[in-house]
């Protein structure tokens, strides 16, 4: 396939249109392999025509107004587990493919796919892209910790590789890292190598309720250190004097014991599905409400942002092992919001906006100053994407305007 028009993706596009904040599309092209999408950045390069690249659709909302838009590009056409290492521990997908059906394929020989993004239709692409972690990064760590290495077509339309199958002395390991988060304006991600963890001889989740004031929110988040925890997740409504915590364990028989015997000491518990977990975690990526936000603080932070999330009327659900609070609902003022990153970031932490009303997307970025990053994350879209074409707008800002701050 030679694009050099628009009509020449007829035969890889349909009609289906695709709403984003601050733009749409009237059709997707879904490329079937890797020459078809170099074939199609490099049109859109030389065109300077916006591409809004689609994986598993679960986080469109997720953005900065779009700039304009000519066409999506999906990679769910690059999809399937072409080679799996058990021996190894090792795994390599292309972009389109469901977290679901990786796990699927590795859990048979014994190991787990150390990724948790949220979402039933998360692909492996759309997680390295927003690298967005579960309950179960207390014991996953982040995205990029089961990165060894990806394939990726630039914004020049240019396929290139870095790292691979293995961490030691390869090329370009840090490269993956850095297109890791990057929401897919960087580059177009189109495979990768991932490290595999062995399954748990035991697994187990309970469920227990407590009062929800500071002090017991601070014995969870130290209870969320023992080893066999693999999530621990704080429940708590606007208003309520109480607070629900759910704990998956992971590990031996006899170190799972220990640690729930030491959880019971501070919680009433009665079993839950092996399935709470998952269901939580997708669940509160698509809660619904007008403001929809997710912070990440040191751990012994995070009862401050927790505190403030419930004085707002926001429903809170929070990993204090990891310093993470989700929250919803509705905020009656901008500067609300504005007062909440503020709150973020001086306990030294940040807040990623995943939902507002659009009369404030103009003046509040989705993403803040992305730790004091934001001009290095901008030379780095001049770089890679010269043309401004991969996601435009969506991640990197052409134009930001300064939050009001309270």
């Amino acid at each position: 396939m030679r694009v050099e028009a628009l009509s020449d993706l007829d035969v890889i596009c349909e009609r289906d249109p695709v709403a984003v904040p601050g733009g749409r599309v009237e059709s997707v092209c879904g490329p079937q392999n890797v020459d078809e999408v170099c074939e199609v950045v490099a049109w859109a390069a030389r065109e300077r025509a916006g591409l809004l690249v689609l994986g598993g659709c679960t986080k469109l909302g997720w953005a900065n107004p779009a700039e304009p838009l000519a066409l999506a590009l999906s990679t769910r056409g690059l999809s399937g587990v072409d080679t799996f290492e058990p021996d190894e521990g090792v795994v390599h997908a292309a972009a389109g493919t469901p977290l679901a059906e990786v796990r699927q394929v590795v859990e048979g020989e014994g190991w787990e796919l150390p990724l948790d993004s949220p979402g039933p239709n998360t692909t492996v692409g759309g997680t390295i892209a927003s690298a967005v972690t579960g309950p179960r990064a207390q014991a996953f760590g982040a995205v990029k910790d089961a990165l060894l290495g990806l394939e990726v077509v630039g914004g020049d339309g240019e396929p290139s590789k870095c790292g691979g199958r293995v961490v030691k002395n390869v090329t370009g390991y840090d490269m993956a890292k850095l297109y890791c988060g990057s929401f897919g304006s960087f580059a177009v991600v189109t495979g990768a190598w991932l490290r595999l963890r062995p399954l748990p001889a035991c697994r187990e989740t309970w469920r227990g309720e407590l009062d929800a004031g500071a002090d017991q929110f601070d014995v969870v988040r130290k209870l969320a250190s023992r080893v066999s925890v693999r999530a621990l997740v704080w429940i708590q409504h606007p208003g309520a004097d109480g607070a629900e915590v759910i704990v998956e364990f992971g590990g031996s028989a006899e170190g799972v014991a220990e640690d729930r015997t030491r959880l019971a000491e501070k919680l009433l518990l009665e079993e839950a599905e092996p399935g709470t977990v998952d269901a939580l975690r997708d669940a509160r990526a698509v809660a619904q409400g007008p403001v929809r936000f997710r912070a990440r603080v040191p751990g012994s932070r995070s009862e401050a942002m927790r505190s403030a999330a419930i004085e707002a009327g926001l429903e809170v659900s929070s990993d204090p092992g990891l310093g993470v609070v989700q929250a919803w609902g509705a905020l009656s003022e901008r500067s609300q919001l504005v007062a909440l990153r503020t709150l973020a970031e001086s306990e030294g932490g940040f807040l990623t906006v995943e939902t507002m009303p659009e009369a404030w997307r103009g003046s509040v970025d989705a993403f803040g100053p992305l730790g004091g990053t934001a001009s290095l994350v901008a030379t780095l879209k001049e770089r890679f994407d010269p043309a401004g074409i991969l996601n435009p707008g969506r991640f990197v800002r052409t134009e930001i305007r300064e939050e009001v701050r309270p």
